[in-house]
Order: structure tokens, then C-alpha cells, then sequence
């Protein structure tokens, strides 16, 4: 009998190539809760296996140069997705629905590069344009200040004084593509396959 993973073809991320830091799995991230514990659902990475499958090839690009790729967020269940939505209902933050995030579908992953010894590289902003005090601020009411920050976590996003971030972004994002994933013009950080909606399903995840 074909457990949960195999019947949805989800792939653990295995590979030493790979930090698998999830960043719902603990309080440090936008929405101050450790979503993906607090659903059950821990703090390991899957992703469809046609996602893993370009994944291999990210990794082999990264071996040749010696760096790492760190991945912060993968295969999200529906249910994670609207306890999200549910502490931090904030538009614009978070897809409105699960069937609208193709982390609900095992096709996206967030990620960005580190060195050989696990350093993050510079980038405009950490992933999900997370900073403590914003998160904080969010939670508050206060989004000002967040939303003028995630300016920056545009894929066109440039300014003096940005140089070597914008530098590790445009290699990250040539790194993904040659890969066969595309990205979304609003998140450096956030890679996805092609045609996800129309080729693949939402995947429902339940803590049994």
C-alpha cells in the first residue's frame, strides 16, 4: 500500500548540497509561530518529484562552484497554509488560499545560496523579507514599514549600495532556470515549475 508521499510523488530532500533550514517550522519567520509544528507536520522538505528531478541539477551546478543552496520553505500542506492565514491575516502577504500557492502542490520551493560552510550569501532581503521588527510590527497592525522593506525582495529591485546582493541574486536566479524552474517577479527567493496549475494538483495533507 502506497503511503501519503509516494501516492502524491512528494520527495524527501536529501542531498549534501541542500540546508533544509524550513523556516515555518519555527517562530523565526513573518508570522512569529512555528506554523509547520503547530500543524504536525515537522520540519522536513518534500517536493514532487519532477521538482526533485531539477533539483539535481541545481545541485550539480552548485558542486562545480562550491556553494550550497539553502532551502527555507518547500511542499506547504493546505492546512499549514491557512493557520498562516488565519495568525496573520494580512492581504498581500500570503497567497488568499491554499489553491492558490503552489507550495500546496509540492511544485515551489524558497531558497537562496550559501557558502561551502553554510554562510548565506548577501542578498536584498533574508527570505520572505523577514527582519525581526517587521514581524513584530505585523503583528501589531503596523505594515508601513514591512511593505516599504519588501520593495526590495522584487526580482528587479535595484539600488546603490546594493551591488553584491543583486549580484547573488541574479546568479541564484540563473542557477534555477538553467535548472527548468521559472520565478515570480514579486520574490527573489521563491523558484516554481512551469505550468504547475495546469500539469499538477493540489495536495491535501492531514497529521495522522
Amino acid at each position: 500500500m502506497q503511503n501519503f508521499w509516494q501516492k502524491n510523488n512528494l520527495l524527501k530532500l536529501e542531498n549534501d548540497t541542500f540546508i533544509i533550514d524550513m523556516m515555518y517550522a519555527t517562530p523565526e519567520n513573518i508570522t512569529c509561530h512555528p506554523i509547520y509544528m503547530e500543524v504536525g507536520f515537522g520540519a522536513k522538505a518534500y517536493l514532487h518529484a519532477d521538482a526533485v528531478a531539477k533539483l539535481e541539477k541545481v545541485a550539480h551546478i552548485l558542486k562545480n562552484i562550491r556553494l550550497k543552496l539553502r532551502i527555507r520553505d518547500a511542499y506547504r500542506p493546505p492546512v499549514a497554509h491557512n493557520r498562516i492565514l488565519e495568525v496573520l491575516p494580512v492581504k498581500g502577504l500570503f497567497a488568499s488560499k491554499a489553491e492558490n500557492s503552489l507550495h500546496c502542490y509540492g511544485t515551489a520551493l524558497d531558497c537562496c545560496l550559501a557558502d561551502e560552510h553554510g554562510n548565506n550569501l548577501l542578498f536584498p532581503t533574508e527570505i520572505d523579507a523577514y527582519e525581526k521588527k517587521y514581524a513584530e510590527q505585523i503583528a501589531s497592525g503596523k505594515t508601513d514599514d514591512f511593505y516599504l522593506h519588501f520593495a526590495k525582495a522584487a526580482s528587479d529591485f535595484y539600488a546603490l549600495g546594493y551591488e553584491e546582493a543583486i549580484k547573488n541574486r541574479s546568479l541564484l536566479r540563473q542557477i534555477m532556470f538553467d535548472a527548468g524552474f521559472e520565478g515570480i517577479k514579486s520574490e527573489w527567493w521563491h523558484f516554481q515549475l512551469p505550468q504547475s496549475k495546469e500539469l499538477y494538483s493540489l495536495i491535501e495533507w492531514t497529521n495522522q
